[in-house]
């Protein structure tokens, strides 16, 4: 186990994963926590289990055992891989309790499977003294079972982001161990890329010679993109940085408008001629539509390339690529590329995750243009569409939930702190639990008629797609299945598409209002604005994390190691970030004589 990285609250070793199990004191309480810790599966997906659900998968001789794992809709979610001592617990539970295929095998609420695992951790911590097993959540069991494929058994990525449900390759990094340079030599000679002088070639060059060259020019746009400051900047350096040597020859980007994709940034030789392609045709459509990398050994019709083979003959290029642009759906535009030798798998992926990295890079500078814009578009949509997820609460229990904040959580999350009414708090977590769209979901404060939740939420919402495309949410408030969000997005924001974006999401939505709205420069919001520009992204998400969840409130309603495990920190570094935005804060509020930028100024990162 990776020793290094900590959970909030609690590391599981292998050593105290074994602990852990012994601490259980039921046949169904030990076989939860292994379906948690050594499957990867979820509290929801637990509840749903059937014996049915697992197969057997015959490779050259040797039995693999896989499940089926199933949405909240019935359908199939994903396959997890099942270890055979697991198959067998599961097998002989279902013997002993007489569970047919088709009936659930812990027939159980996911909420009921938060608190057995919590039970254990409890009896843990009576048992060995080590006071860190009661902060042993589902949540940490599925980080152990990450961390112990990945950096124990060196599993490919992303095969444990297939089986257990993450999103994304990237969603696992937080998991991965440190690797010093014997670690990468090691990894590559292991490959057949590092073929030496007298190895394969492409293009001329050594296969390992052009891989290097090729990870160095990706390496220097990706390391390009935190230095920019807007979005044609971003564009810029990625594209001037890509072909700054071997063995990109070209490289553009272009922004989808209308019926055509735009060139809003190129460099190389003749990059704007190849602006100008429709995205319902040839390679740049079959980017934005597949949400995928593209290259001249993908397509069979000739005509598909044919902007490129014409340009490559031009400018001497061998192969061509066309990468979706963006870190939401449906893409924002493509990054073209050519090469001197034909995109290998290993390139293909470096390309798709610096096109998933520019999108981030570009909502990051067009949130941080809103906050400090004279000038923001105001946007108000009302949602009957039952597949938003606040939408769906608010009917499913006849009730009004109203937005109090939203901050950034771990692999791509949302967490929302939401004032329930006219509904049991425990009745919502029970349903919300069951849901694929939330990750985790907690009482913060008990009001009586209100409550108060913290929903960590990685699913639909209108709210978290005008979030993930650059806007910010003012306002949220679902009452009785009628979903009502205000966002505010800048001047210079293609409203249209965003509209489109959000209604084709949800075909029950509809724009009521669009409005310019000014900000005064001497006005709290002002004020706001030039701190929230002064802190980090991190450390404004804490700050506003603390807040929400009662963290300064008198007694606390949330606890810090509760906070960073919602945020996906862990607690010391949850206290340094608070720590600093506190000092930044009474610094502007306290303070006139030292501002952002001056020498000395507390303002100013280490």
């Amino acid at each position: 186990m990776c020793a290094t990285e900590t959970d909030a609250g609690m590391t599981v070793t292998a050593s105290s994963y074994r602990r852990l199990r012994r601490a259980t004191e039921t046949f169904r309480a030990e076989l939860v926590v292994r379906l948690a810790g050594e499957v990867g599966l979820r509290p929801a997906e637990i509840a749903r289990l059937r014996p049915g659900d697992v197969g057997t998968y015959d490779r050259a001789g040797t039995d693999h055992y896989f499940l089926t794992v199933a949405g909240e809709d019935g359908g199939t979610a994903r396959r997890a891989y099942l270890l055979p001592d697991v198959e067998h617990d599961v097998r002989q539970f279902a013997r002993v309790k007489d569970v047919d295929d088709g009936e659930r095998l812990v027939p159980v609420s996911p909420r009921r499977v938060q608190m057995l695992v919590a039970e254990t951790g409890e009896r843990a911590a009576d048992r060995t003294g080590d006071e860190r097993f009661r902060a042993v959540s589902s949540r940490t069991l599925r980080r152990f079972f990450a961390r112990r494929l990945l950096a124990e058994e060196g599993v490919d990525p992303h095969v444990v982001a297939t089986v257990g449900g993450w999103r994304s390759i990237e969603s696992l990094e937080r998991f991965l161990p440190e690797l010093n340079r014997a670690d990468l030599a090691a990894a590559f000679e292991r490959t057949s890329l590092v073929a030496g002088a007298d190895g394969p070639t492409a293009g001329g060059a050594t296969v390992g010679s052009r891989f290097d060259a090729t990870f160095e020019r990706i390496r220097a746009a990706a390391d390009a993109l935190s230095a920019a400051s807007t979005r044609g900047e971003v564009e810029r350096r990625v594209c001037q940085r890509l072909v700054d040597g071997e063995p990109y020859a070209v490289a553009w980007i272009g922004q989808h408008r209308g019926a055509s994709v735009c060139v809003t940034a190129q460099a190389g030789v003749g990059a704007a001629e190849l602006g100008g392609l429709s995205p319902n045709r040839g390679a740049t459509g079959e980017a934005l539509t597949r949400d995928e990398v593209r290259t001249t050994d993908d397509v069979q019709s000739d005509s598909a390339f044919a902007a490129w083979r014409d340009h490559a003959d031009a400018t001497g290029y061998q192969a061509a690529a066309v990468v979706p642009v963006g870190d939401g759906e449906p893409n924002d535009g493509v990054l073209g590329i050519g090469t001197t030798a034909p995109v290998t798998d290993r390139e293909r992926a470096l390309l798709s995750d610096l096109g998933l990295r520019i999108g981030q890079a570009i909502t990051v500078v067009e949130q941080r243009k809103l906050l400090v814009a004279d000038t923001v578009v105001e946007l108000t949509f009302e949602s009957g569409d039952r597949d938003s997820f606040f939408a769906g609460l608010s009917a499913e229990h006849d009730c009004a939930v109203t937005l109090d904040g939203v901050v950034p959580g771990e692999a791509g999350t949302l967490v929302y702190f939401v004032t329930l009414s006219d509904a049991s708090a425990e009745q919502v977590l029970s349903w919300v639990t069951d849901r694929t769209a939330v990750d985790d979901a907690r009482l913060v404060r008990d009001y009586g008629e209100e409550s108060l939740l913290e929903l960590t939420v990685s699913g639909h919402d209108v709210a978290t797609t005008l979030v993930e495309h650059g806007a910010t949410v003012g306002e949220m408030e679902a009452t009785s299945g009628t979903e009502r969000v205000v966002g505010q997005v800048s001047a210079e924001t293609d409203v249209r598409r965003l509209v489109t974006t959000v209604t084709e999401a949800f075909p029950e939505t509809k724009l009521v209002t669009k409005r310019e709205r000014d900000r005064p420069p001497e006005t709290p919001t002002a004020f706001r604005a030039s701190l929230r520009d002064s802190l980090t992204e991190k450390q404004s998400a804490v700050l506003q994390a603390a807040f929400h969840a009662g963290y300064f409130e008198w007694p606390r309603g949330s606890t810090a190691e509760e906070l960073a495990d919602a945020i996906g920190i862990t607690s010391p570094t949850l206290h340094n970030h608070l720590r600093r935005a506190q000092q930044k804060l009474l610094t502007a509020f306290l303070t006139d004589e030292q501002r952002p930028g001056d020498p000395g100024s507390p303002w100013a990162e280490d």
